[in-house]
């Protein structure tokens, strides 16, 4: 086998496990899925997650790069243009920043963004250190933007109630398709409506939690 060969079927492999373990994450949780559930259910060998990436938890950072280093890209640029405008940015745009590439996601890969969606939304309440390491900068940089908008506030309550905020973002638009009486998944058009109302409940709360 050549070595461009050899590269070509070790980047599938490595997508099929992407895929696998990323389906496995959303629907039965993180903690419950073992790697060796993940190498059965794409049909390879008991060792390939290890051979492929080491641990359980670098086959989590992979499934969480996969799809979701475009949403991160586009949450730091929007962070860095409210960082680069003379006043302080509203609550408004504060929750748009980083709620729109979410959005932006689930119309481009509904299927796979939702389930990457679900996944956020299990580990971010337990501060996976997983997730932390992979946004620790723009995390700082954005509290940074919120700071700005709410000086008075208290820094620890701010940090918390901003970490609350985002985390009823996720719940919430992690079970959206959960809201049709007919069991079927919401169309792109009533995604985004749904998405804009959530976003107007968050801008609501975080405006009571962090101007009072």
């Amino acid at each position: 086998m050549s070595t461009a060969s050899g590269n070509r079927q070790g980047t599938a492999t490595r997508l099929r496990l992407i895929k696998t373990a990323e389906r496995l994450f959303a629907t039965q949780g993180f903690d419950a899925v073992s790697v060796r559930a993940v190498n059965a259910a794409a049909g390879l060998g008991p060792a390939s997650v290890h051979y492929h990436f080491g641990t359980k938890e670098d086959l989590l950072t992979a499934v969480l790069v996969d799809l979701g280093g475009a949403v991160r890209d586009q949450i730091t640029a929007n962070v860095a243009e409210l960082a680069a405008g003379p006043q302080p940015a509203d609550a408004d745009a504060l929750v748009r920043a980083v709620t729109g590439p979410y959005l932006e996601l689930l119309l481009r890969q509904r299927t796979r963004g939702m389930r990457w969606v679900k996944i956020i939304a299990q580990i971010s309440p337990e501060g996976h250190p997983t997730l932390e390491a992979a946004g620790r900068e723009l995390q700082v940089a954005l509290l940074g933007e919120v700071r700005r908008t709410y000086p008075e506030a208290d820094p620890a309550r701010l940090e918390r109630r901003w970490a609350i905020s985002v985390t009823s973002f996720l719940q919430s638009l992690s079970r959206a398709d959960e809201w049709r009486r007919d069991g079927g998944r919401l169309s792109p058009d009533e995604l985004a409506s749904f998405h804009e109302d959530l976003v107007v409940f968050v801008v609501g709360g975080l405006e009571r939690l962090l101007a009072s």
